[in-house]
């Protein structure tokens, strides 16, 4: 049982690795981006909630891409899903350490 077309698949996750890492990588970021609820579940904390998501999911993976893109211009073979995904790791530990350190 598929959960996720493999059209789909085949456009969002890298070839030759296991899809279920980066599916995980994808629900952990979600998960911890909810710990900003603990600011309060009124606006403030799902704006803070969806400040992480926005941080973790989009900015700081297509910022990792993007700088990644001269070296996609020397090696063809190289894969910007995987710089994409690198970056969303990258963000997740941020992230893990902007809350224990940052109170």
């Amino acid at each position: 049982m598929r959960i996720i077309p493999t059209s789909i698949a085949n456009i969002i996750y890298p070839k030759e690795l296991p899809n279920g890492l980066f599916t995980s990588l994808i629900i952990a970021c979600l998960l911890l981006g909810l710990s900003s609820l603990r600011h309060g579940t009124d606006w403030q904390g799902w704006l803070h909630v969806f400040e992480n998501w926005l941080l973790m999911l989009l900015i700081l993976p297509t910022a990792t891409a993007t700088v990644a893109l001269p070296f996609k211009y020397r090696d063809p073979t190289l894969e910007l899903k995987l710089m994409y995904y690198l970056g969303m790791f990258v963000a997740f530990l941020f992230t893990l350490a902007k809350l224990r350190y940052w109170r």
